[in-house]
């Protein structure tokens, strides 16, 4: 008996060594270790730029084209290394790809095509084998971390545009650069025992949970931020109802034009944004600068859209109460941009994560409308209600804290 268990034994350590030399062979092979993984070419930053050397060629433009395109491969190569090492264990590659994208925009180069190239790089993760899931073969195999890549690219992309009137395809892949330009971020500011696309994909996933609790701890830390106590809370549907105390802001219109200089004007968003920072940084009457709050409210002039929507940064603490309001650094004369009170009130808020276009803010609308609408305590006292955005337009969507909010009542 002794003898049929030893030969047992045999026999298994034997197939087992066998099993374990053709299998290692075909792992390294399957998992990308002889053989890197190929992705079909996109639209890319050399496609973009060979053109420039297929025009009517001269004695010099040819004898120096192929070293030039050699430089431009070679360039694109090592970029894409350093994308392969970021996602691993080296968070300073990450930090080198950023550096090269404001040099390049700094220096009127096309990042854009420079951040498309690494993106065709990325594949498709639903394309991948079945095995690149799995987080503990992201240590050992580049394919499964660029698996984990694509995934949380797909997390970190907003669904929607921000811009209506942009096409789908250009609004796509500039969202796609965004969401790169963001997980690198993320990256270099990163550090653990397992590879560097793991810990945040992990930190994607886990936080994308909107409980309050989650939301919350997304606050940007040392900003202020108004003040107000929850007087109730509606675990069914995560609203809060809230009593704010009086702060001030300086507002500005987002639908009318604003002088830039004696031959411009600009109107919108993005330019309402740069023109409140603006103020708070020292373009005002005193050159004062001041300290930077959250969070930036979007709402409707004098309650109804009809009026236009106006953008608002909240100002310091010491300008909170009507008689210090009056102290505050006034703006800039054809500014456009005014300085208001909002007194104490109660409002019903609802929090989300991730980033805020127009769809996704009017999804959010409607439930806080909803909920408010079953509530058996309070009634919404305005017809509109007002947007408020947390964090800084760099943060990661998993970490970012928005609001909709809307004056209530008692019923």
């Amino acid at each position: 008996q002794s003898t049929t268990r030893m030969t047992m034994v045999t026999k298994t350590l034997y197939y087992a060594c066998f099993l374990f030399l053709f299998g290692t062979q075909f792992f390294q092979a399957s998992l990308g270790f002889v053989s890197p993984h190929k992705v079909s070419p996109k639209v890319g930053y050399s496609q973009n730029i060979q053109p420039l050397f297929q025009s009517a060629p001269s004695t010099s433009e040819t004898s120096s084209e192929a070293p030039l395109q050699s430089q431009i491969e070679d360039v694109e190569e090592t970029s894409k290394g350093l994308l392969a090492d970021a996602i691993n264990f080296n968070a300073t590659c990450a930090s080198e790809i950023l550096s090269k994208v404001n040099n390049m925009r700094e220096n009127g180069a096309p990042a854009e095509q420079y951040l498309d190239d690494l993106l065709s790089s990325v594949p498709d993760a639903s394309s991948l084998p079945f095995w690149t899931r799995s987080k503990l073969l992201a240590r050992f195999s580049r394919r499964a971390r660029m698996a984990s890549l694509s995934r949380t690219l797909d997390i970190a992309t907003p669904l929607f545009p921000e811009n209506e009137n942009e096409s789908e395809s250009a609004g796509e892949q500039r969202r796609r650069r965004r969401a790169l330009a963001t997980l690198l971020r993320s990256l270099a500011a990163d550090k653990g025992k397992r590879p560097l696309i793991v810990n945040v994909e992990k930190k994607a996933m886990r936080a994308f949970k909107e409980d309050s609790t989650n939301l919350r701890n997304r606050l940007p830390e040392g900003l202020e931020t108004p003040e107000y106590e929850v007087l109730a809370r509606r675990a069914s549907s995560r609203m809060e109802i809230r009593r704010y105390q009086p702060f001030s802001t300086c507002a500005v219109s987002m639908d009318q034009t604003r002088p830039i200089n004696a031959n411009a004007t600009e109107l919108g968003g993005a330019s309402s944004f740069g023109a409140l920072s603006g103020y708070l940084f020292g373009e005002n009457d005193q050159s004062t600068a001041m300290n930077m709050t959250t969070p930036v409210l979007t709402s409707p002039i004098g309650g109804g859209e009809d009026s236009g929507r106006q953008m608002e940064v909240v100002l310091p603490s010491e300008y909170w109460n009507s008689s210090s309001l009056s102290k505050a650094p006034q703006p800039l004369k054809g500014s456009g941009m005014t300085l208001q009170q909002r007194e104490s009130e109660e409002r019903a808020v609802l929090m989300f994560g991730g980033y805020a276009p127009k769809k996704e803010i009017d999804r959010r609308k409607k439930e806080l409308l909803a909920s408010l609408s079953s509530d058996m305590e309070w009634k919404q006292a305005e017809e509109f209600p007002t947007v408020a955005q947390y964090n800084d337009p760099f943060t990661a969507p998993w970490r970012r804290l928005n609001e909709v909010s809307i004056k209530v009542v008692k019923k």
